[in-house]
C-alpha cells in the first residue's frame, strides 16, 4: 500500500469529505447509467440484475494505484443473480462511477447446463480477447495487482484468485486489466481449492504476495507479484503443523496490517453471531497461525460483516451492513496482535444506506464482506449498498448507487 499522504492531484470530492464522526454521500453520477442492459431483461440480467455485485455474496477490491485517491471495484453473481462480464468502479479522485471490461456476450455462452460453453480446465469463456468467467460469488477473495507488476497495466488489475461456481471452478486466478478492461488467466494452472470456499484472500503488501485458501484448508496458495507473468501458483502448508485457515470461519475476512507484518482474520461460525478470528504472522514470509481471537465477547448481525484497519487510530472497524447505524471499533493495546489485549467501543453511523431491507429483499447475500474499506488519503471508510439506493449527494443531485464516506473519530 502507498503511504497515507495527500496526493498531488486534488479529488473532486475533497470539499465533501465529512468531519470526524460524520458521514457523507459523495457520488457525482449515477451507477445505473452504466447498466449494459437498462431494461434488465437480457439473458445475463439474472434475479438481482446490476445489483449482483452487491447482493450475491460479493466482496470488493480497493485499488490504491488506479488513480491518485484510488478506487473501489465491484463484481459478482452466482445463484442466478446475474452474469455481467463487466466490473463497476468508483474512483475517489473523480467521485464518479464507471464500468470496465468487455461487453457481455449477446448469447448465453453457458448453455442449458450452465457449463457447456465454458473451458473445462480454466472455467472461462474466450470473447473478444477476454477470458471472462461467469458471474460468481466472490466472498472476500477479490484483490488488487499494482501497476508495474508483470502482466498488469498502468492502472493495475483486479484479480479473483478463487472461482466459485461449477465443478471446474476452484483456485484458478483471473484478472481484469483496469486500463484495457481485458480479462486474462493470471496463473499457469490451478492451485489447491478445498471443499468450503467461504473465505478470502490476504494481500501481503510488504512482499507483494497474494495468499488465499478455502475455509479450514491446511494449505494456502500464493502468487508472487515480483515474478514474471504468467506465474505458477505456489502452495505451502499452514504453520504450525496441523493448523488450518479460518477454522469454522464462514465468510472470513483477513486484514493484513503492513506495520505489524501480521494479518487478523474475523468471522462468525455458521448460524452464529459471535465475532471470532485468528492472528497470522507473516514475518517468516509465510503465514504462521499465532493465536485465536483474544478479544472480549461481541455479537454482530451475522457472518459476512465488513472489517478494515485504520492506521491513524490504530484500530479495526466493523460494519455489519443492512443499514446498521453503528460501527464497531476494536482497538489493540499494542501492535503485537498475538499477545495484546483488545477493547471494543462503538461509534454512530448516521444516514446509513437502506435503514430497513428494501421491498422484496430477504437480506440474504447482502452482507458487507470486503466492500467496507478504509481509504487512507480521505481518512474515511467507504461504503456502497448497490444501485438500488438513491439519496441526495454532494453535488445537490439525487443519485443512485450512492457511495458513502464515514469518518472515524480521532482522524
Amino acid at each position: 500500500m502507498p503511504p497515507a499522504v495527500p496526493p498531488s492531484v486534488p479529488s473532486a470530492i475533497a470539499a465533501h469529505v465529512p468531519s470526524p464522526g460524520q458521514s457523507a454521500n459523495i457520488s457525482l453520477n449515477d451507477l445505473s447509467a452504466f447498466n449494459p442492459c437498462p431494461t434488465n431483461n437480457c439473458w445475463y440480467s439474472g434475479s438481482t440484475k446490476q445489483a449482483a455485485g452487491w447482493r450475491n455474496w460479493t466482496g470488493a477490491a480497493f485499488a490504491p494505484g488506479y488513480s491518485p485517491h484510488g478506487a473501489l471495484i465491484f463484481y459478482g453473481g452466482g445463484h442466478g443473480g446475474g452474469n455481467d462480464s463487466g466490473l463497476y468502479l468508483f474512483d475517489f479522485t473523480t467521485g464518479k462511477w464507471s464500468r470496465v471490461g468487455p461487453p457481455t456476450p449477446p448469447d448465453n455462452y453457458l448453455g442449458a447446463d450452465e457449463m457447456s460453453g465454458l473451458d473445462q480446465q480454466f472455467y472461462d469463456y474466450l470473447y473478444q480477447g477476454s477470458y471472462i468467467v461467469p458471474g460468481l460469488h466472490t466472498y472476500n477473495y477479490p484483490a488488487y495487482v499494482p501497476p508495474g507488476v508483470s502482466g498488469s497495466g498502468s492502472k493495475g488489475s483486479w484479480v479473483l484468485p478463487q472461482l466459485i461456481g461449477g465443478p471446474a471452478s476452484g483456485a484458478k486466478p483471473h484478472a481484469v486489466d483496469l486500463a484495457s478492461g481485458v480479462w486474462s488467466r493470471f496463473a499457469t494452472g490451478a492451485g489447491i481449492s478445498g471443499q468450503s470456499p467461504y473465505a478470502g484472500s490476504i494481500e501481503d503488501t510488504r512482499r507483494q504476495h497474494l495468499w488465499w485458501a478455502a475455509m479450514e484448508q491446511p494449505t494456502m496458495n500464493m502468487l508472487d507479484w515480483t515474478q514474471p507473468h504468467p506465474r505458477t501458483i505456489q502452495s505451502f502448508p499452514m504453520q504450525p503443523s496441523g493448523s488450518v485457515y479460518a477454522f469454522g470461519g464462514y465468510y472470513a475476512r483477513h486484514v493484513y496490517v503492513a506495520e505489524t507484518d501480521m494479518a487478523v482474520g474475523f468471522w462468525c461460525q455458521y448460524g452464529q453471531t459471535a465475532v471470532l478470528g485468528e492472528v497470522l504472522d507473516f514475518s517468516s514470509g509465510r503465514p504462521v497461525r499465532m493465536a485465536g481471537n483474544r478479544w472480549p465477547a461481541m455479537t454482530v448481525r451475522g457472518a459476512g460483516f465488513g472489517v478494515d484497519w485504520c492506521g491513524p487510530t490504530q484500530a479495526f472497524y466493523i460494519y455489519e451492513g443492512y443499514g446498521a447505524n453503528r460501527v464497531l471499533k476494536l482497538t489493540p493495546s499494542s501492535l503485537e496482535f498475538h499477545e495484546c489485549s483488545w477493547t471494543w467501543t462503538e461509534e454512530p453511523f448516521t444516514n446509513a444506506a437502506w435503514e430497513t431491507p428494501p421491498p422484496g429483499d430477504d437480506r440474504g447475500g447482502a452482507q458487507a464482506f470486503s466492500r467496507w474499506r478504509y481509504i487512507p488519503w480521505l481518512r474515511c471508510f467507504a461504503w456502497c449498498d448497490g444501485p438500488g439506493y438513491k439519496a441526495l449527494c454532494a453535488d445537490g443531485m439525487v443519485h443512485d448507487g450512492v457511495m458513502q464516506l464515514w469518518r472515524p473519530l480521532g482522524t
